[in-house]
């Protein structure tokens, strides 16, 4: 599978900068085989008339031998080539599934003017993130399934998916993962951003190794982190803060995982059946990264980033 390549303009920094200090932003065939070459039989002489003679001669004369005919040559054995990449069977394109995190009601971090005016809300970047992920992953040649394309819930009309008794955010939580599970997806990305305090900024992925497939996801969470740095500065964000990849249990969430990329707990009824990270590119409670993360390009960058650790991760698994 071709590596995924887009050109992406340097010098995005400085441009989200200058609008920050203005005020927020809101298969080629084979050749057929060759045909035989026969080579001809060779040309036999036909052997001279015998001259009339007198009856009386003849029985003197010494028996005329005709030269053998010569041997027709047999045709060389044809070896059909071997077939090439485009006749043997195509694997089917692996399938990843894309959650855009949040959505409707949940709107995960916000970035506000002043403390007061909201002027970027995370369930709105995740997506646009998640829809140019979406293009990436095609033009590469994978399947993208995403759990939701527009700013909305996944679980509708509302059910109790996890069966615990009540109609919640874990329902919704579940519908996503269920959603990739029922796609037969190989891998699980789970698109965020970050919220905190205003001077903390940073990148971190995550994965859970508690969940059976944990050692993939942890790879996979490590292809996307490198990515995501070199993506950054690359664009221009010279002193991103790398804080590598951590694994789901600090987070403090409850019993211990993050529902759509952990095991099986009392609250996720159906665990993802493949490996999963989940990415906190940037925060957006930060002014530099959210003057960031408000522009198109830099969203580019971190759709790229997702896809090629992808990539990176399929070249390292291929089965």
């Amino acid at each position: 599978m071709s590596n995924v390549r887009r050109w992406l303009p340097a010098g995005i920094v400085g441009l989200a900068l200058a609008a920050l200090a203005c005020g927020p932003q809101g298969p080629a065939a084979g050749s057929a085989p060759p045909e035989p070459v026969r080579t001809p039989p060779a040309a036999t002489s036909p052997a001279a008339p015998t001259a009339a003679r007198p009856a009386a001669t003849v029985a003197s004369q010494a028996t005329v031998v005709r030269p053998a005919p010569t041997a027709i040559p047999v045709p060389p054995t044809v070896v059909k080539p071997a077939p090439t990449a485009t006749e043997l069977p195509a694997r089917a394109p692996r399938v990843i599934a894309v959650d855009p995190g949040h959505g409707g009601t949940e709107t995960g971090a916000v970035h506000t003017v002043r403390g007061r005016k909201a002027d970027l809300i995370e369930k709105n970047v995740n997506l646009a993130i998640a829809l140019d992920l979406a293009d990436d992953l095609r033009a590469a040649g994978y399947t993208p399934v995403l759990t939701r394309t527009e700013d909305t819930g996944v679980n509708l009309p509302p059910r109790d998916l996890n069966g615990d008794g009540v109609i919640d955010n874990d329902d919704d939580l579940q519908a996503r993962v269920d959603i990739a599970n029922n796609a037969g997806a190989d891998l699980l990305l789970s698109i965020h951003n970050n919220g905190a305090g205003p001077a903390r900024r940073g990148t971190t992925t995550y994965y859970s190794q508690a969940h059976p497939l944990g050692a993939q996801g942890k790879a996979l969470a490590g292809f996307i982190q490198h990515q995501f740095i070199a993506g950054l500065r690359g664009a221009g964000y010279d002193d991103v803060i790398d804080e590598g990849i951590s694994d789901d249990t600090p987070l403090g969430k409850p019993f211990g995982h993050l529902f759509v990329i952990g095991p099986k707990t009392p609250r996720v009824a159906r665990a993802a059946k493949m490996p999963g990270a989940l990415g906190e590119t940037l925060f957006l409670t930060n002014d530099t990264e959210a003057a960031l993360l408000a522009t198109k390009a830099i969203q580019q960058v971190i759709a790229l980033a997702y896809a090629r650790g992808v990539d990176d991760y399929f070249a390292k698994f291929p089965e």
